[in-house]
């Protein structure tokens, strides 16, 4: 069972959503440019939805 689930978001909505392995940790990887995105956001959520972690927007260029 994953640990929860990582999404990322910019001015299009969801962009990318992952579950986390049961350990906890990873990495995820998504690739965009300037051009298709202004910002991302990141949101990391326990496997009962609630949330454990969100970022401020991260501004692409």
């Amino acid at each position: 069972m994953p640990s929860g689930t990582i999404s990322l978001f910019t001015e299009r909505g969801m962009v990318h959503r992952e579950p986390l392995p049961a350990a906890g940790t990873g990495a995820t990887e998504w690739r965009t440019t300037g051009d298709e995105a202004g910002f991302v956001r990141v949101e990391v959520r326990h496997p009962n939805r609630q949330m454990a972690a969100l970022s401020n927007p991260i501004v692409l260029t």
